[in-house]
């Protein structure tokens, strides 16, 4: 119902000022303006907020209400003009389902190659990773799986042959909160640490499975949501 909406909305005729309007932005016509602008939410009114895609890559924030052209705010980048587009959006509290963010045409996963995706999944900052990568200050609008496309299986297969990351082994370094692993007499030890308190403790005889067991668990605790 709301995308018949916004299509028939989006699709009139404007005349001449959508001609104004669009030139105002870069472009020649309004068609080519509509096929760089994205829907992003809607008031209770039906008034849309809208993000498009300028020719000089930044991007132009504008509401459709009352006649164009209409004012617009221009911002550097995409992940700028939506993260200023989701602070309005906060602010009316306007249910959540007012919110569509129609998906960029040209989006698509950033590259990044795997051996770096694995090494920061097992010994780095995702969140930090990601946020640098997409060029945004949180994930709220943007999704890990557009950085971390490796599988687990694809993981464990490196972490086996690489080894694992350095795990503390001494008395202090097992005092230190987080996720602790060694191993000794053969076997591969694992436990948390938490407030002072050591829980889940695991021992493995099994070579391959405690290593599994670590590796899964190193890249759970990176926190993506990913595995």
């Amino acid at each position: 119902m709301i995308e018949k909406l916004f299509k028939r909305l989006f699709s009139r005729d404007y005349g001449l000022s959508s001609t104004e309007f669009a030139l105002l932005m870069g472009y020649k016509t309004w068609k080519e303006a509509q096929g760089n602008t994205y829907a992003m939410f809607f008031t209770e009114v039906d008034d849309w907020w809208f993000a498009t895609e300028l020719p000089d890559g930044q991007w132009a924030v504008w509401k459709e209400e009352g006649d164009m052209p209409y004012p617009f705010t221009v911002f550097s980048s995409r992940s700028e003009a939506i993260e200023h587009l989701r602070v309005l959006f906060i602010k009316s509290a306007l249910p959540e389902r007012n919110w569509i963010e129609e998906a960029s045409k040209k989006k698509g996963k950033v590259l990044v190659d795997k051996e770096t995706q694995i090494q920061i999944l097992l010994r780095g900052n995702a969140l930090q990773f990601a946020c640098e990568t997409l060029g945004v200050k949180d994930m709220q609008i943007r999704e890990y799986a557009e950085v971390f496309t490796v599988s687990m299986d694809e993981v464990y297969d490196y972490a086996l042959k690489q080894g694992l990351p350095q795990s503390g082994s001494t008395r202090d370094d097992m005092l230190i909160e987080g996720f602790h692993y060694y191993k000794k007499d053969g076997k591969w030890h694992t436990f948390f640490r938490e407030r002072g308190q050591t829980f889940d403790e695991k021992n493995f005889n099994d070579e391959e499975l405690g290593k599994r067991y670590i590796i899964k668990t190193l890249v759970q605790l990176s926190g993506t949501g990913l595995y």
